[in-house]
């Protein structure tokens, strides 16, 4: 059964799912314990759940609002659910919650606060970048209003679904780098995958509150170069980033993946999937076809 997502997210990436199910097939890691270190909507990891292609996820987010969202999907579920029953849909609830736009550690409210104001503007704003105006702009004079994306029964039976697998997510807030430095020896020993998908490096800081700038782009791709446990990266095809997997100090397996953008506005792109591990080729469709990087 399909894992069914409580979010809207800008890059998610839950059309490759069927291509990391078959990674994981391959290289024969089925049962693993699946890794996201930059977790967003979730949607690799909670479907390899769903297809019990895998154990238990590990889900790492760095900004606080989406943490405590997941955070609360695991530990009160019923909780939240409550709170979406309660919550008002409207322009005053956005100025409203609007402060907690500005907090920067989960540890300044409590998850249930800080997960409803997170799931909010997901919900609420333009393809659900938090730091973006609400749905019909600030005077709500458009034919699309704020609450056009709130389905609340819907939202509230995606969260419910999930938590009925809460025992075999862990949910950690932090800095990715970091996180995979630390862990690295434990996810070498205990059959660990890591699927990476970091802010996007063009529009990564139009899109993200928590972006990218070319030394942490650097710091981790250094980090997964020395890392044993098999990764799989997904990035924005940028020459810089072609440089920094497929320089003349280390290279990896790539492929190319066209596809439509979305998120602010609609054009063809390419995205870059590199590994540690060998890749099978990406499956276009004819009109998308181009040749694909060996």
């Amino acid at each position: 059964m399909k894992m069914t997502n409580p979010l809207r997210y800008p890059g998610g990436k839950y059309f490759l799912v069927d291509y990391v199910a078959k990674v994981l097939e391959v290289h024969d890691l089925t049962g693993c314990i699946f890794v996201e270190p930059y977790a967003g909507s979730a949607a690799i990891s909670l479907e390899m759940l769903a297809r019990d292609l895998v154990n238990k996820i590990v889900l790492l987010e760095r900004d606080p609002l989406i943490y405590s969202f997941w955070k609360a999907v695991v530990e009160s579920p019923d909780e939240l659910c409550r709170e979406i029953d309660r919550l008002d849909i409207s322009l005053e609830t956005w100025h409203r919650l609007a402060p907690l736009r500005e907090v920067q550690s989960p540890l300044e409210y409590p998850p249930l606060v800080l997960g409803v104001a997170g799931l909010f503007f997901n919900r609420t704003n333009y393809s659900g970048i938090l730091k973006a105006n609400p749905i019909g702009g600030l005077q709500q004079n458009s034919r699309y209003t704020i609450d056009c994306r709130f389905p609340k029964e819907r939202v509230k039976s995606h969260i419910m679904f999930i938590a009925q697998r809460r025992e075999q997510i862990t949910v950690k807030w932090g800095d990715a780098v970091r996180f995979l430095k630390e862990h690295q020896t434990t996810m070498e020993n205990q059959r660990c995958f890591a699927y990476i998908d970091p802010p996007y490096y063009e529009k990564g800081k139009s899109l993200y509150r928590y972006y990218y700038l070319d030394d942490d782009h650097r710091a981790l791709a250094n980090l997964l170069k020395i890392s044993s446990f098999p990764w799989l990266a997904s990035y924005d095809d940028h020459p810089f980033i072609i440089d920094l997997y497929l320089g003349q100090a280390h290279s990896y397996w790539m492929q190319r993946l066209y596809l439509d953008y979305t998120a602010q506005n609609r054009k063809r792109g390419s995205e870059l999937l590199l590994s540690n591990v060998q890749i099978p080729p990406v499956a276009q469709p004819p009109q998308a076809a181009r040749p694909q990087l060996a």
